[in-house]
């Protein structure tokens, strides 16, 4: 039981460490790498078994070398984020930031090797602990960061394996107890002590605006499961000041005293114009953020603003600035709503005269810290037809970005309404500035997508008052390439071969908008590096494990089923998991609960597989998950939007429903593995510990590109692929 113990804390803090390590690198590097400290997370856990095999007889397995191991997998935490800490992000430095954390998961990696080792014929009791400790970890993790903060997190991440290791050994029970007494101590005040604090680095909007501004400062600051915002003051006038997500994506606190006749700058400001379309109507603005939009609605004339906003910490720190901001999500004209804005828009009955999203993108990592390279459910067309479908008759959908955004804009129109209709409600308009402004504060763009056909009044009027802005795009005039395209000459496949980047239409199998570079969808320094740091050494090492781990004087081909078999489970496990959460996001909405209840159902059914051991045969547990996982590819994209008008409980014990039978099928097969290895041809348990992490590193780096360039179904199909080939292989396993 001390040793099922010792696993349950190790997992445990290695979920809640490389989830808060998602965070604080969405906070302080790029936000493109945010999921990489996960592939860095399942390499060091790997690399921990690799190096028990290899060091096996000068350093046979113990359980007080194990407990060794996870108190300087303890210690190693706060030295990663004093690292952390003490050289903030420049590019330079990217190389340390991967690296630096490898250390604590190889230790990890080879404490709970050594405990698996030490008792392979308990493998399915111990696997049980090991995912409980993960699902719970999942769980934990929303919590620790909502209270206490990115670094603290980590810094009670530590706490566990530390008392795994009193557990483990009585001679380190006491060193390890006061360790972790002084872990919990800098973790609860390290709020107040600030004595581990990261900061943005250099490639962040908010480090290169505090370093242009001496004057600013952060004056408050809150963390949550999938995001950091700071408020940044004083900053250039008129605002009051700017709230800063993730220290990169930005909205301002407008100053207002609350009249809304005193609002004339937002009134005649160029955002302003689409309310001209409808006066006197109701708006619904999506990711309103500091307020501005919603006030530009007011001040225009609209008699009610609904506000979706999904982040809570959003909400409470507009709310802080009171009178300053005219109190602005209290009116009772304003009606402010937590929810994902597409989730709420697919539940409600109500129509609305403008559906308004300006800049609505958080460059954040989403909270299950996988795959985030910018999946928005915001800008499919899906959500386009969402959005058209609640607008009243007379209704506009209006959306405020960059010029770059029109080709997927008009595109997605067109695959909702067909050409020749997109052709008479699409308007494109570029906001007019000065060559002196534009040159440091580019342009901004508005579409918009009229639920009916624009009249030639209204044309007339865009071309001739609306003195802000220059039509790009308007019915019967485009320019080329967007003429031949809504005019029908071209179809959508000529339009987007032609283009040098991928400029067709988005869908919720593959909601990656932002990805318009070819060839990936990712920008092509991104991709090298995905390749260079991650799938080229994981290779390297796989053809490494592979020579080295066969017994001397064994049969090859045991052995060859063997490494086929745990590298199948390792790739296909990732792949099914990022696809299956993904799938089920948009059905719950709201990402603290895809991390903390999508995830806790996903390893806890696991768990619970694993209890199971030696019931299911290993290949029947394979063929199961592989049927139930294709099935489920299918079945999802068109279940799910029928399923948004049910409650936040219902939907989340639908996703449940969804996920357990697979998680527990998910956990037969590993440890039913390891039962049999060990003798033979078949190494000991600590080398498919490796393997298995090294291709759930190469299965998670694949599933991104196979994502973007094919969707999340192709994606489940290539995960539930990996376990059909797992199947055919137990028997040859069996016989070594």
């Amino acid at each position: 039981m001390r040793q099922r113990a010792a696993v349950f804390l190790i997992t445990f803090s290695g979920l809640v460490f490389e989830i808060g390590l998602t965070r604080i690198y969405s906070a302080t590097i790029w936000y493109h790498f945010a999921f990489v400290a996960i592939s860095v997370a399942l390499l060091g856990w790997g690399l921990g078994g690799m190096t028990v095999h290899l060091l096996k007889k000068p350093m046979p397995s113990s359980t007080e070398k194990a407990a060794l191991f996870s108190v300087l997998y303890a210690f190693a935490i706060p030295v990663v984020l004093w690292v952390l800490v003490r050289y903030p992000f420049e590019i330079e430095r990217l190389s340390l930031y991967f690296l630096a954390p490898l250390v604590p998961f190889l230790l990890a990696g080879i404490a709970l090797s050594m405990v698996f080792d030490l008792n392979r014929a308990e493998s399915g009791s111990l696997y049980f602990a090991d995912l409980l400790g993960a699902s719970l970890g999942a769980l934990a993790v929303t919590f620790f960061l909502q209270r206490l903060g990115g670094e603290a997190t980590l810094l009670l991440a530590a706490v566990a394996p530390m008392i795994a290791a009193a557990y483990l050994s009585k001679p380190l029970r006491l060193i390890s107890s006061i360790g972790a007494i002084v872990l919990a101590i800098a973790a609860l005040t390290n709020g107040t002590t600030q004595l581990m604090r990261v900061i943005p680095g250099t490639v962040k909007a908010m480090r290169k605006d505090l370093d242009a501004n001496p004057g600013a400062k952060v004056t408050q600051e809150g963390w949550n499961a999938y995001s950091r915002i700071s408020a940044v003051e004083p900053i250039p006038p008129p605002y009051v000041a700017r709230l800063y997500i993730d220290s990169d994506a930005w909205t301002s606190i407008y100053p207002w005293d609350g009249q809304i006749d005193h609002a004339t700058d937002l009134r005649d400001s160029y955002r302003a114009l689409p309310f001209k379309l409808t006066p006197k109507g109701e708006t619904l603005v999506i990711g309103p953020g500091g307020g501005s939009d919603v006030l530009a609605a007011l001040a225009s004339g609209q008699r009610k603003v609904t506000a979706v906003e999904l982040n809570p910490l959003m909400i409470q720190f507009v709310r802080h600035y009171g009178a300053r901001a005219g109190n602005i999500y209290s009116r009772p004209d304003v009606e402010i709503i937590q929810s994902e804005g597409r989730n709420f828009i697919s539940r409600t009955d109500r129509k609305f005269d403008v559906i308004f999203l300006g800049f609505v993108d958080s460059w954040a990592s989403v909270a299950s810290g996988g795959l985030s390279l910018s999946e928005n459910y915001l800008y499919t067309s899906q959500a386009f037809k969402d959005y058209y479908d609640h607008l009243t008759p007379d209704g506009v959908l209006v959306i405020l970005r960059w010029d770059l955004d029109v080709p997927r804009l008009v595109s997605n129109s067109v695959a909702v309404l067909g050409a020749t209709e997109a052709a008479k409600r699409v308007a494109v308009l570029m906001e007019k500035r000065g060559s002196a402004r534009a040159a440091v504060d580019p342009s901004q763009m508005l579409f918009m997508l009229r639920k009916r056909p624009f009249d030639t009044t209204e044309l007339a009027a865009i071309k001739n008052d609306w003195t802000l802005a220059n039509p790009m795009i308007l019915p019967g005039e485009a320019p080329a390439p967007y003429d031949d395209l809504l005019s029908g000459r071209k179809t959508m496949a000529a339009y987007e071969a032609e283009s040098a980047n991928f400029v067709g239409p988005v869908f919720d199998d593959s909601p990656f908008y932002f990805a318009t570079e070819r060839p990936w969808g990712m920008p092509g320094g991104i991709a090298q590096r995905l390749f260079t740091w991650l799938l080229v050494p994981s290779f390297g090492l796989l053809l490494l494990f592979a020579f080295l781990g066969k017994p001397t004087g064994q049969p090859v081909a045991p052995y060859a089923s063997s490494v086929i078999y745990f590298s199948a489970l390792g790739f296909g496990f990732i792949s099914v998991e990022l696809s299956l959460l993904q799938n089920l996001t948009l059905l719950v909405g709201h990402p603290i609960f895809t991390l903390s209840v999508l995830l806790f159902t996903l390893l806890a059914a696991g768990g619970l597989g694993s209890a199971m051991t030696g019931r299911i045969p290993a290949a029947a547990a394979c063929i199961g998950v592989a049927v139930i996982g294709i099935a489920e590819s299918f079945v999802l994209p068109r279940v799910v939007p029928s399923l948004l008008a049910l409650s936040l409980p219902m939907r989340v014990m639908v996703a449940m429903l969804f996920i357990a039978p697979m998680g527990v099928l998910m956990g037969i097969p590993f440890p039913s593995g390891l039962r049999k290895t060990g003798q033979g041809a078949l190494p000991a348990p600590p080398f498919y510990w490796g393997l298995n992490g090294i291709l759930s590193v190469i299965g998670s780096v694949t599933t991104v590109f196979v994502a973007m360039l094919f969707g999340f179904q192709a994606a489940m199909i290539l995960g539930c692929g990996c376990y059909l080939i797992a199947a055919t292989t137990t028997g040859k396993r069996v016989s070594g």
